[in-house]
Protein backbone atom coordinates (compact mmCIF):
# COMPACT_ATOMS: atom_id res chain seq x y z
CA UNK A 1 0.00 0.00 0.00
CA UNK A 2 1.46 3.39 -0.92
CA UNK A 3 2.13 5.52 1.96
CA UNK A 4 0.15 8.78 1.75
CA UNK A 5 -2.78 6.70 0.44
CA UNK A 6 -2.34 4.61 3.13
CA UNK A 7 -2.36 7.18 6.06
CA UNK A 8 -5.96 8.37 4.47
CA UNK A 9 -9.22 7.13 6.56
CA UNK A 10 -11.41 3.64 4.92
CA UNK A 11 -13.57 5.89 3.04
CA UNK A 12 -11.15 8.17 0.99
CA UNK A 13 -8.64 4.73 0.44
CA UNK A 14 -11.59 2.94 -0.95
CA UNK A 15 -12.28 6.22 -3.23
CA UNK A 16 -8.71 6.25 -3.85
CA UNK A 17 -8.82 3.02 -5.08
CA UNK A 18 -10.64 3.90 -8.20
CA UNK A 19 -8.80 6.40 -9.65
CA UNK A 20 -6.83 5.67 -12.52
CA UNK A 21 -2.91 5.85 -12.81
CA UNK A 22 -1.96 9.00 -14.53
CA UNK A 23 -5.45 10.54 -14.20
CA UNK A 24 -5.84 14.29 -13.97
CA UNK A 25 -8.47 14.17 -11.02
CA UNK A 26 -11.18 16.83 -10.18
CA UNK A 27 -12.47 16.37 -6.29
CA UNK A 28 -15.81 18.16 -5.73
CA UNK A 29 -16.53 18.86 -2.85
CA UNK A 30 -12.84 18.10 -1.44
CA UNK A 31 -12.99 19.31 2.10
CA UNK A 32 -9.74 19.39 3.47
CA UNK A 33 -8.15 17.57 0.28
CA UNK A 34 -6.72 15.10 1.56
CA UNK A 35 -7.45 12.57 -0.98
CA UNK A 36 -6.31 14.78 -3.50
CA UNK A 37 -3.29 15.70 -1.88
CA UNK A 38 -2.59 11.84 -1.20
CA UNK A 39 -2.95 10.58 -4.93
CA UNK A 40 -0.58 13.03 -5.84
CA UNK A 41 2.05 12.71 -3.14
CA UNK A 42 2.25 9.11 -3.91
CA UNK A 43 2.54 10.43 -7.69
CA UNK A 44 -0.31 8.60 -8.40
CA UNK A 45 -2.51 11.39 -10.43
CA UNK A 46 -1.26 13.55 -13.08
CA UNK A 47 -2.36 16.30 -11.65
CA UNK A 48 -5.48 17.62 -9.83
CA UNK A 49 -8.47 20.15 -8.79
CA UNK A 50 -9.33 20.58 -5.37
CA UNK A 51 -13.06 22.59 -5.64
CA UNK A 52 -15.69 23.28 -3.33
CA UNK A 53 -18.13 26.11 -3.28
CA UNK A 54 -17.60 27.79 -0.11
CA UNK A 55 -14.74 29.40 0.28
CA UNK A 56 -13.64 27.86 4.38
CA UNK A 57 -13.12 24.11 3.14
CA UNK A 58 -11.64 25.45 0.13
CA UNK A 59 -9.00 27.26 2.35
CA UNK A 60 -8.37 24.27 4.45
CA UNK A 61 -7.47 22.21 1.26
CA UNK A 62 -5.64 25.28 -0.06
CA UNK A 63 -3.76 25.03 3.09
CA UNK A 64 -3.39 20.92 3.06
CA UNK A 65 -1.71 22.01 -0.53
CA UNK A 66 0.69 24.21 0.75
CA UNK A 67 1.83 22.16 3.86
CA UNK A 68 2.68 19.65 1.29
CA UNK A 69 4.64 21.92 -1.12
CA UNK A 70 1.90 20.64 -3.91
CA UNK A 71 1.18 23.94 -5.47
CA UNK A 72 2.62 22.83 -8.62
CA UNK A 73 0.50 19.57 -8.93
CA UNK A 74 -3.01 21.04 -7.75
CA UNK A 75 -4.99 23.50 -7.93
CA UNK A 76 -7.88 24.92 -6.43
CA UNK A 77 -11.47 26.18 -7.62
CA UNK A 78 -14.03 28.10 -5.96
CA UNK A 79 -17.59 27.37 -7.13
CA UNK A 80 -20.74 25.22 -7.61
CA UNK A 81 -20.32 21.37 -8.71
CA UNK A 82 -18.36 20.89 -11.51
CA UNK A 83 -19.39 24.22 -13.10
CA UNK A 84 -15.46 25.37 -12.43
CA UNK A 85 -14.42 22.46 -14.33
CA UNK A 86 -13.52 21.99 -18.10
CA UNK A 87 -14.02 19.03 -19.77
CA UNK A 88 -10.37 19.05 -21.21
CA UNK A 89 -8.84 19.10 -17.63
CA UNK A 90 -9.98 15.80 -16.37
CA UNK A 91 -10.00 12.06 -16.41
CA UNK A 92 -11.33 11.44 -13.26
CA UNK A 93 -13.62 13.12 -11.24
CA UNK A 94 -14.62 12.63 -7.59
CA UNK A 95 -18.01 13.55 -6.54
CA UNK A 96 -18.03 12.37 -2.64
CA UNK A 97 -19.25 13.13 0.93
CA UNK A 98 -22.98 14.78 -0.03
CA UNK A 99 -26.59 13.14 -0.64
CA UNK A 100 -27.27 11.24 -3.37
CA UNK A 101 -29.60 13.95 -4.85
CA UNK A 102 -26.96 16.13 -4.87
CA UNK A 103 -24.69 14.54 -6.76
CA UNK A 104 -27.37 13.67 -9.38
CA UNK A 105 -28.18 17.61 -9.44
CA UNK A 106 -24.47 18.28 -10.02
CA UNK A 107 -24.13 15.30 -12.63
CA UNK A 108 -27.27 16.88 -14.21
CA UNK A 109 -25.75 20.03 -14.53
CA UNK A 110 -22.53 19.38 -15.71
CA UNK A 111 -22.08 20.11 -19.88
CA UNK A 112 -19.89 17.08 -20.67
CA UNK A 113 -20.91 14.74 -18.35
CA UNK A 114 -22.43 12.34 -21.67
CA UNK A 115 -18.06 11.98 -22.71
CA UNK A 116 -17.91 8.26 -22.12
CA UNK A 117 -13.96 8.18 -21.06
CA UNK A 118 -14.74 10.52 -17.87
CA UNK A 119 -14.83 8.15 -14.92
CA UNK A 120 -16.93 10.20 -12.16
CA UNK A 121 -16.53 8.39 -8.92
CA UNK A 122 -19.54 8.90 -6.41
CA UNK A 123 -19.74 8.09 -2.63
CA UNK A 124 -23.72 8.95 -1.14
CA UNK A 125 -23.69 9.99 2.15
CA UNK A 126 -27.06 9.20 1.47
CA UNK A 127 -29.78 8.40 -0.67
CA UNK A 128 -27.71 5.70 -2.52
CA UNK A 129 -31.16 4.23 -4.31
CA UNK A 130 -31.99 7.17 -5.49
CA UNK A 131 -28.46 8.05 -7.06
CA UNK A 132 -28.49 4.74 -8.83
CA UNK A 133 -31.81 4.79 -10.12
CA UNK A 134 -31.02 8.38 -11.50
CA UNK A 135 -28.25 6.91 -12.71
CA UNK A 136 -29.50 4.06 -14.53
CA UNK A 137 -32.51 5.84 -15.88
CA UNK A 138 -29.82 8.78 -17.10
CA UNK A 139 -27.79 7.02 -19.59
CA UNK A 140 -24.93 6.16 -16.89
CA UNK A 141 -23.72 2.46 -16.30
CA UNK A 142 -22.01 1.78 -12.81
CA UNK A 143 -18.79 -0.25 -13.64
CA UNK A 144 -17.67 -1.41 -10.26
CA UNK A 145 -19.19 -0.46 -6.71
CA UNK A 146 -17.21 -1.05 -3.73
CA UNK A 147 -18.39 -1.11 0.60
CA UNK A 148 -16.50 0.12 3.11
CA UNK A 149 -16.60 0.44 6.85
CA UNK A 150 -15.33 4.10 8.72
CA UNK A 151 -16.07 4.41 12.18
CA UNK A 152 -19.61 3.18 12.62
CA UNK A 153 -20.68 4.00 9.02
CA UNK A 154 -20.93 2.35 6.55
CA UNK A 155 -20.59 3.52 2.89
CA UNK A 156 -20.40 2.83 -1.25
CA UNK A 157 -18.34 3.90 -3.54
CA UNK A 158 -19.34 3.72 -7.30
CA UNK A 159 -16.91 4.10 -10.67
CA UNK A 160 -19.17 5.68 -13.17
CA UNK A 161 -19.43 6.56 -16.99
CA UNK A 162 -21.66 7.95 -19.38
CA UNK A 163 -22.92 4.63 -21.79
CA UNK A 164 -26.15 6.40 -22.98
CA UNK A 165 -28.24 3.08 -22.34
CA UNK A 166 -31.07 4.24 -19.73
CA UNK A 167 -32.99 1.19 -17.81
CA UNK A 168 -36.05 1.67 -16.67
CA UNK A 169 -36.15 0.88 -12.91
CA UNK A 170 -39.09 0.69 -10.69
CA UNK A 171 -39.00 2.24 -7.11
CA UNK A 172 -38.45 -1.46 -5.57
CA UNK A 173 -36.11 -2.63 -8.08
CA UNK A 174 -33.12 -4.75 -6.34
CA UNK A 175 -30.52 -3.39 -8.29
CA UNK A 176 -31.67 0.41 -6.52
CA UNK A 177 -30.72 -1.09 -2.96
CA UNK A 178 -27.88 -3.20 -3.95
CA UNK A 179 -26.01 -2.29 -7.09
CA UNK A 180 -22.85 -4.00 -8.08
CA UNK A 181 -22.55 -4.69 -4.34
CA UNK A 182 -23.64 -8.33 -5.17
CA UNK A 183 -20.10 -8.31 -6.71
CA UNK A 184 -18.88 -7.41 -3.29
CA UNK A 185 -18.31 -10.28 -0.81
CA UNK A 186 -16.89 -8.80 1.79
CA UNK A 187 -18.44 -7.94 5.29
CA UNK A 188 -18.52 -4.33 4.21
CA UNK A 189 -20.97 -4.82 1.85
CA UNK A 190 -22.59 -7.21 3.98
CA UNK A 191 -23.01 -4.60 6.89
CA UNK A 192 -23.92 -1.90 4.07
CA UNK A 193 -26.60 -3.48 2.78
CA UNK A 194 -27.55 -4.78 5.93
CA UNK A 195 -28.25 -0.87 7.32
CA UNK A 196 -30.44 -0.95 3.85
CA UNK A 197 -32.17 -3.33 5.02
CA UNK A 198 -33.17 -2.44 8.36
CA UNK A 199 -33.99 1.25 7.00
CA UNK A 200 -36.41 -0.46 4.52
CA UNK A 201 -38.09 -2.78 7.36
CA UNK A 202 -38.65 0.68 9.40
CA UNK A 203 -40.43 2.10 6.12
CA UNK A 204 -42.51 -0.56 6.16
CA UNK A 205 -43.77 -0.67 8.74
CA UNK A 206 -44.67 2.86 8.76
CA UNK A 207 -47.01 1.95 5.52
CA UNK A 208 -48.19 -2.06 6.43
CA UNK A 209 -51.87 -0.54 7.38
CA UNK A 210 -51.80 2.32 5.45
CA UNK A 211 -50.93 1.49 2.16
CA UNK A 212 -51.38 -1.93 1.59
CA UNK A 213 -50.37 -1.93 -2.15
CA UNK A 214 -46.67 -0.71 -1.80
CA UNK A 215 -45.69 -2.74 1.61
CA UNK A 216 -46.50 -5.84 -0.95
CA UNK A 217 -43.64 -4.63 -3.12
CA UNK A 218 -41.44 -3.52 -0.32
CA UNK A 219 -41.52 -6.72 1.38
CA UNK A 220 -40.80 -8.71 -1.79
CA UNK A 221 -37.50 -6.13 -1.62
CA UNK A 222 -36.39 -6.47 1.80
CA UNK A 223 -36.78 -10.63 0.97
CA UNK A 224 -34.48 -10.15 -1.89
CA UNK A 225 -31.92 -7.89 -0.33
CA UNK A 226 -31.87 -10.18 3.09
CA UNK A 227 -30.94 -13.40 0.30
CA UNK A 228 -28.05 -10.95 -1.17
CA UNK A 229 -26.30 -9.85 2.07
CA UNK A 230 -26.71 -13.11 3.82
CA UNK A 231 -24.55 -14.03 0.45
CA UNK A 232 -26.97 -15.85 -1.66
CA UNK A 233 -25.57 -16.35 -5.23
CA UNK A 234 -23.13 -13.96 -3.91
CA UNK A 235 -19.46 -15.72 -4.43
CA UNK A 236 -20.40 -16.75 -8.12
CA UNK A 237 -21.48 -13.19 -9.29
CA UNK A 238 -18.28 -12.22 -8.01
CA UNK A 239 -15.74 -14.70 -9.13
CA UNK A 240 -17.97 -13.68 -12.46
CA UNK A 241 -16.73 -9.67 -11.86
CA UNK A 242 -13.87 -8.32 -14.04
CA UNK A 243 -10.76 -8.14 -11.76
CA UNK A 244 -12.29 -9.92 -9.33
CA UNK A 245 -9.16 -11.23 -6.80
CA UNK A 246 -6.87 -9.39 -8.41
CA UNK A 247 -4.67 -6.50 -6.16
CA UNK A 248 -5.11 -3.07 -6.97
CA UNK A 249 -1.44 -1.03 -7.55
CA UNK A 250 -2.48 0.95 -4.97
CA UNK A 251 -3.14 -1.58 -2.29
CA UNK A 252 -0.49 -4.57 -3.19
CA UNK A 253 -1.95 -6.05 0.13
CA UNK A 254 -5.21 -6.88 -0.79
Amino acid sequence: MSSAVASLDARLRTIASFVRQGARLADIGCDHGYLVCALARDGWIKSGLACDVNEKPLGQARREIERQSLEDKIACRLGDGLSVVDEGEVDDIVIAGMGGETIAEILSSCKWKELAAKRFLLQPMTRAPFLRHWLCTHGFGIMAERACVCGDHAYTVMQVHYTGARCKLGEYDLYCYAGELTCDASMEAKRFLNRAVSALRKQESGIEKSDPVHVGALRRLVNKLVRVADGAGWHDAFAAAPGAGKPHPLFPGG
